[in-house]
Parts: structure tokens; sequence; C-alpha cells
């Protein structure tokens, strides 16, 4: 009888452990298109031999394990090129709408804007004594003082935009190293008695996907199976508890830094490293130029314009053009724009001299910029290609991370995805297996009828 109970007992095992391996193909089947999801297996081992007097005889099988199929080194590179892909496109966002605002070449730009100036006083100089030649000059002046106020006002509004997208995507990376260290305390007390969660795991893995996404991350492991997530310097998850972010502006500067204790921390790529450098360095830098350009344009034309004289009895002389000192705050002299007659064309105050008109057309001419090396042109122009240039950079970045990113997911899909054929094949394989296990416990059933009988 001890025979047929271990006979029973091996087909109990076998049943069950088919079962567990039709579930397990089952769940693999159901989450094919689940996002994050890696594909699960049992592991089969051969339960403990019995010690017989002919030998030792296999008592059946048992399922050791189920794990997930995953490849960290894919996990850390699919992480690297997340953070270089959320910068890359926070770039190319933002830039686009600089460009959108520069809008070169077009009659609506800036350098169209110069231009008509210059030749205003061009046309000036052709009759420097009319009114309707000076109205054309403070016409085009104010028209020119505009597109500056446009262009700088765009720029600033979109550098103060970025303070709420910072704000919001530190919600969204505070948000998922919750979620992270949630999940990190649910897999270490679960897999406390050695099994591995790996639905949890998985979900693990995605927040931290997705957080690599907005910021740079670093993950490590400790021998619990817990991870320790950090964002530059500083530990923001991990089985202790999360470490909330906050957003620190300076003026127009974006720094970020922890919540409690206000401890810096380094963003170096992502989403967020993207707004930070827009804002901090890139947006700023725009600015500059611009400054730089109209500080350079009022200076060069109130310095020939307040030694030339407009039209009158006396003649006015000493006036300056522009007021104001950068692009925010250029605009035609009030004085002068009231009254035409004080647009200086003159040299020495004698109707129908326009030496002074003639000088300051010619402005457009001369290297008053990086040295005395570029125009007013030229260096506007170099600043309009330079942001065309940071929009390729940022699209090419764009271009060959979505490169790898397809090569890296077809890499892991080969390794943790789910392949509906094998997971029927495998199917089919419990299936049988099952059905032989069945079989052999109807027999058995049989062999025990059989000795009923014969004791009956």
């Amino acid at each position: 009888m001890s025979g047929l109970n271990a006979l029973l007992e091996t087909a109990r095992r076998a049943l069950i452990t088919q079962q567990i391996g039709i579930a397990v193909t089952s769940h693999n089947v159901s989450n094919a298109s689940t996002p994050g999801y890696s594909r699960q297996q049992v592991t089969l081992v051969p339960t403990l031999a019995s010690k017989e007097t002919f030998g030792y005889l296999g008592t059946g099988v048992m399922a050791e394990s189920v794990t997930r199929i995953r490849d960290k080194f894919l996990d850390q590179q699919v992480q690297y090129s997340n953070s270089a892909t959320g910068e890359a496109d926070m770039q190319q966002q933002i830039l686009s709408q600089v460009e959108a605002s520069i809008n070169e070449p077009s009659d609506a730009g800036l350098s169209s804007a110069m231009t008509n100036f210059f030749n205003s006083f061009q046309d000036l100089s052709l009759h420097p004594e009319e009114s309707t030649a000076r109205n054309g000059v403070i016409q085009q002046g104010t028209l020119m003082s505009d597109t500056f106020h446009r262009l700088h006002n765009e720029i600033s509004q979109l550098q103060s935009s970025l303070v709420d997208d910072a704000s919001a995507k530190v919600t969204q990376i505070n948000q998922l190293t919750s979620e992270i260290s949630d999940l990190d305390v649910r897999i270490t007390n679960a897999g406390a008695n050695g099994a591995e969660p790996s639905d949890l795991l998985d979900q693990r893995d995605l927040r931290i996907e997705e957080l690599s996404k907005l910021a740079n991350v670093t993950v490590g492991t400790d021998p619990k199976g817990s991870v320790m997530v950090s964002i530059g310097n500083t530990m923001v998850a991990s089985r202790a508890g999360s470490v909330p972010l906050s957003v620190v502006q300076t003026g127009s500067q974006i720094n970020i830094a922890t919540s409690s204790g206000n401890v810096p921390v380094t963003i170096g790529g992502g989403e967020l490293g993207g707004v930070q450098q827009l804002a901090n360095t890139t947006l700023p830098g725009y600015l500059s130029q611009l400054d730089t350009l109209a500080g350079a344009m009022i200076n060069r034309v109130n310095a020939l314009h307040s030694t030339g004289y407009g039209t009158g009895t006396p003649p006015p002389t000493g006036v300056t053009f522009f007021s104001g000192t950068t692009a925010a705050d250029i605009a035609v002299n009030p004085a002068v724009a009231s009254d035409p007659s004080m647009v200086a064309a003159s040299a020495d105050g004698t109707s129908g001299n326009n030496d002074i008109a003639l000088a300051i057309s010619n402005i457009v001419n001369e290297p008053l910029l990086s040295g005395n090396t570029l125009t007013l042109a030229q260096y506007y122009n170099g600043v309009a290609s330079g942001v065309g240039s940071a929009i390729n950079g940022a699209e090419a970045v764009q271009n060959s991370q979505q490169l790898i990113m397809s090569q890296l997911e077809s890499q892991r899909s080969s390794v943790s995805g789910v392949s509906l054929d094998e997971e029927m094949t495998n199917l089919i394989q419990y299936q049988r297996a099952y059905q032989a296990a069945a079989r052999l416990v109807n027999t058995t059933n049989e062999m025990f009828q059989s000795i009923i009988d014969m004791v009956a």
C-alpha cells in the first residue's frame, strides 16, 4: 500500500506542478500587450528521490520558482537613452518656438525691420529738407523698436513658462519616486521568504523607466533586492522612503533642491534637465544677444544723430534718436517722435545737407560687434542661425536616440517579451503532462481497486 500511496503522491505533485505551469502561461498570454510586463517562466525541478532497497526511486516534480526574464544591462541602456531623448525633446520643442518668434527670413522679422530703418535714412538723405522723409524715419524706427520688444517679450515669456514646466515635471518626479519607494517596500516584504514578486518588480522597473525620461537616474540594488534610485548626487527613492524635490527660483534661474533641507540636486538630463538648461542658459543667452544688438544700434545711431541738425530756426542739435539701452526698452526718443523736425540729417545745420542721414544709413555696413568684426545684420544672422543649428542638433539627438531605442526595445522584446507562439507551445506541453498525470491517478486507482477486490 505504501508503494501505491507514493505513486499517488507523485501523480498529485505532477498535477499541481503542471497546473502552475498552465497558470504562468495563462498570465503571460493575458499580459502580452501590457506595458512594462516581463515574460515569466516556472522552473521545474525533480523532488528528492526515495531510497529503496534496489536504489533511489524518483518521487516526481515540483515548481521551484516563478521568475521573470529580464536583462538589467538593457534596462540601464534604456534609462540612459530615455534621459537623452527627454532632454532633446524639450530643447527641440522650446527652440522651435524661439525660431517661430524670430521668423527669419521674412518681411516681419527683425532683419527686415533693421534694413527698412536704415533705408529710411537713405531716403532722408535724398530729401533732407522734407518732413515726409522724417516721418518715414520715425515710423521705421518705431517698427524696428516694436520688433525688438516683441522678440524680447516672447522669449522672456517662454522663459517664464519654463518655471511652470519645471514645477509640473518635479511633481511628476515626486509622484514616481513615492510609487517606487512604496513598491520597493512591498517587493522586499514579499521576497522575504525567497520568492520573486515578478509583477511588482515589473511595476517598479516601469516607474523607474518613466522617471528616467524626466531626469538622469542612477539605480543600485542591495542584497535584499531593494533599489536605491538617485538623481544626480541625491538618492530620491529607496526602501527607506522617497525624497521630495522642489523648484527653487532665483531671479530667472531655475534650480532643483530637496524640499526638506533645500539641498541642491544636480539635474544632468531628461526633460527636467532640458528645461533647466533652456531656462538658465539658452534663452538668457538669446536675450543677452538681443540686448547687445539693440545696445550697439542705440549707441551708434545716437552718437551720429546727436552731432547732426534737424530743421527749424535755429535747427535743433544734440538730440538722441533712441531712448533706452536694451531690446526691452529701445524706443524712438519721445521728443523726436512728437516733432519730426528734430530728426537730424544735416551735419552743419544748413538746409539740404545730408551728411548725417548718409552716415546713419551707412551704419549697416559698419563692423560694430564681436570685437568690431561683425555688422549688425551679420551679428543678428548669427543669432538666428544659432537657433536653427541648436534645433538641428536636438533633432539629430532625437533621431539617433529613437534608432537606439528601437534597437533596445527589439532586444528587450526578444528577451522579456511574450511570444504567443511560444506560450501556445508551452500550454500544449503542460496540458499533455497534466493529462498524463491524471491518467496516472486513474491507473493507481485501478490498482487500488484490484487489491480491494482481491481482499474481498
